[in-house]
């Protein structure tokens, strides 16, 4: 049976790789999320943004004692530390990449992909417009503390903390997957982008503030985008598959390359 249901499921997947549907939208998740990456880039030559830090550090639940005990608290539970550690670095473009997968390709629904693009787009837009008018550092920064992060490289920047771009995204994404929580994988989808404030918080990545305005963000982000469609141009169906899966090879061929010089490129 175990045999049986695998084939079925690769047999499906198979189908919706045939499908222009489900292609159309792939390619229009690789445009968003590349083209992020592609601000990533380009932000540190427009940038003009405002240092708005030293306002965020009068608040509370943001001294060195809190930042610190909270990390220390974390670390003195390795197998929490280890999770916390393990969610944080697949939250964000793991979790984008499962949850497209699940979503259009494995579950074929083509109403939760839409909003879920749409989602994603504005969750984009609004803090990459955020960020370049005013930001503020990471608490590890802030406080110069020894934690593994991505921002040494140009997968992302230092300064893309408030609201965090990573809290809204898993939010957005349990949004989205709240429509699948009687399936397993959409349980263990939803527990894992669930992790994700807690991960960043508890390894001095993000503020809570950060974590707050992320949720409040994507919760603004999912009621303005339910029930959005995607209509496609009649000429995408009547486009050959084979074609449509060659375009859709040459973006991921040309998307992974940018994304492993961007982790792989340190910063000067």
């Amino acid at each position: 049976m175990k045999g049986a249901g695998l084939k079925d499921s690769l047999n499906s997947v198979a189908e919706s790789l045939r499908d222009n549907n489900v292609l159309a939208r792939l390619d229009g998740f690789l445009i968003l999320y590349f083209g992020w990456l592609l601000f990533t880039f380009l932000y540190p030559f427009i940038n003009e943004s405002r240092d708005v830090t030293s306002y965020l550090l009068r608040l509370p639940f943001t001294s060195r004692q809190f930042v610190v005990s909270t990390l220390e608290l974390a670390k003195s539970i390795l197998p929490f530390y280890y999770l916390m550690k393990a969610v944080y670095f697949i939250g964000f473009s793991s979790s984008i990449a499962l949850t497209v997968f699940f979503v259009l390709i494995y579950w074929k629904d083509l109403s939760s992909a839409d909003e879920l693009m749409a989602r994603y787009f504005l969750s984009y837009l609004l803090c990459g417009i955020t960020y370049i008018f005013f930001h503020v550092h990471a608490p590890h920064d802030v406080y110069k503390l020894d934690v593994v992060s991505p921002s040494a490289t140009y997968l992302t920047q230092a300064e893309f903390v408030l609201p965090s771009l990573h809290n809204t995204i898993a939010a957005v994404n349990v949004i989205t997957l709240w429509n699948h929580r009687e399936k397993t994988w959409g349980k263990v989808l939803i527990a894992l982008n669930s992790l994700v404030p807690f991960s960043t918080i508890f390894l001095a990545h993000h503020w809570v503030y950060d974590a707050i305005s992320g949720l409040v963000l994507a919760s603004v982000i999912g009621k303005a985008t339910e029930g959005h469609r995607i209509e496609l141009p009649e000429i995408l169906h009547r486009v050959d598959p084979a074609r449509m899966q060659a375009i859709t090879l040459a973006g991921f061929a040309l998307g992974g390359s940018l994304l492993l010089i961007a982790i792989a490129l340190p910063k000067p």
